[in-house]
């Protein structure tokens, strides 16, 4: 099994030992405490209106679970409440947003592409490829992490992510060959979803099992509502295009997402659940050692098979009882002829492929090999766990997809 820690880079050493030395001093730094957190991100904006109430429930159960569950490193507070006032502050600013631009909000979006499916099955790189093509727009990190555009004088969104993730490049063991990530890349929506509150975005900073438990349980609805209306904010700026989105946290909301965006184009990927969860083990391994003094792995690990498990339940049923239908492609297609699974697509959907669109798509899988950035290893054994209790937890989805065979 892997080590509870391991060694940080020294910028966050220092930070974590100044936390230390500078306990009560700095403390008011990383307090979490819900009335205090909402009137200063207001006083600091001047504004009052964060929208619909319903965001504190998830609010609560964040602070709570920060405060019950890790021993986070001081480093590791400061992370997560940057997280939560940033959240805040996209509150307001889509309130006030949707008050002064009501006219964006009045539109349909054209119907978006949206991946999905298990984590770690290849959906970034269908994703970007499919960003490829004119016809589509992806969406980039920097837009994501403040989807909420000023509403007059210049758009600093931009060099903001620019400035906070070279600061986080220093103050965390990078993971490229993992997940490469960039400020000017595109990236997954669930993003986005930090606003709502009903986002993995929190637990892939800290080991928050409270919290996954409780997004696991929560109903859904208003916060996809929420994610319907923001993305009307990104069409209005490329009324042209369609949105071409990707989360595997979208895997078990299908229901919801065709409910309020019935002409959504799904697509959901699949590879051997075993192979996913000891990828996303060591993704969650290696993002929560950057911030716990000793990490819970076996807590981790089980906490990361549950929430895949259900999410797949809440998948299937949808397939199965509501007939949500999507467009279904095998791991294995994406590594071994990714063109053509963009062609079949389209086909099935009705979209054309132009003949630069496909060399473009062409450079790109040439530019992308898999293991570009090297290669990610990892193992079963690595977090104690053995193949059947894996298994045991798909079975239906296995049967499904044909890995039972």
């Amino acid at each position: 099994m892997l080590p509870d820690h391991q060694a940080m880079p020294g910028l966050a050493r220092l930070i974590n030992r100044l936390g230390d030395k500078f306990k009560n001093q700095l403390e008011p730094m990383v307090r979490l405490d819900e009335k205090e957190l909402l009137d200063k991100i207001s006083h600091r904006l001047s504004l009052k209106d964060y929208g619909d109430s319903y965001f504190k429930e998830g609010l609560r159960q964040l602070i709570d679970s920060v405060k019950k569950d890790p021993h986070l490193t001081f480093l590791g507070k400061i992370l997560q409440r940057a997280a939560i006032e940033r959240s805040l502050e996209n509150r307001l600013k889509f309130s006030e947003y949707k008050k002064q631009r009501p006219e964006v909000f009045m539109k349909n979006i054209n119907p978006p592409i949206i991946i999905l499916g298990l984590p770690r099955t290849g959906t970034t790189f269908l994703h970007r490829l499919l960003a490829q093509d004119p016809q589509n727009r992806g969406l980039y990190f920097w837009e994501l992490i403040r989807p909420i555009p000023p509403l007059e004088g210049k758009d600093y969104r931009k060099l903001l992510a620019k400035i906070e993730y070279n600061t986080y490049r220093h103050l965390s063991k990078q993971f490229d060959h993992i997940h490469v990530v960039r400020d000017n890349e595109y990236e997954e929506c669930i993003v986005m979803l930090a606003t709502t509150f009903q986002s993995g975005v929190y637990y892939m900073l800290a080991p928050l099992y409270a919290y996954v438990k409780w997004c696991v349980q929560a109903d859904r609805l208003k916060s996809y509502d929420e994610y319907f209306q923001l993305l009307k904010i990104y069409q209005s700026t490329t009324p042209g295009k369609r949105l071409t989105l990707k989360a595997p946290a979208h895997t078990g909301s299908i229901n919801e997402i065709k409910r309020l965006i019935p002409d959504a184009m799904l697509i959901q990927t699949h590879r051997h659940p075993v192979d996913v969860c000891n990828s996303v083990n060591s993704l969650v391994y290696s993002a929560h050692c950057n911030v716990v003094k000793r990490l819970d792995i076996r807590k981790t690990i089980e906490c990361n098979l549950d929430f895949l498990a259900e999410e797949m339940d809440r998948n299937l049923f949808s397939r199965k009882y509501n007939g949500v239908d999507v467009h279904d492609i095998m791991y294995e297609e994406i590594l071994s002829d990714p063109l053509n699974v963009v062609k079949k697509f389209y086909a099935k959907s009705g979209i054309g492929l132009q003949p630069e669109t496909e060399k473009k798509m062409k450079a790109f899988i040439r530019a992308n090999k898999q293991h570009k950035h090297g290669s990610h290893k990892y193992s079963v054994t690595d977090f104690g766990m053995v193949e059947a209790q894996i298994i045991e937890r798909f079975e239906e989805y296995m049967n499904l997809t044909g890995y039972r065979a």
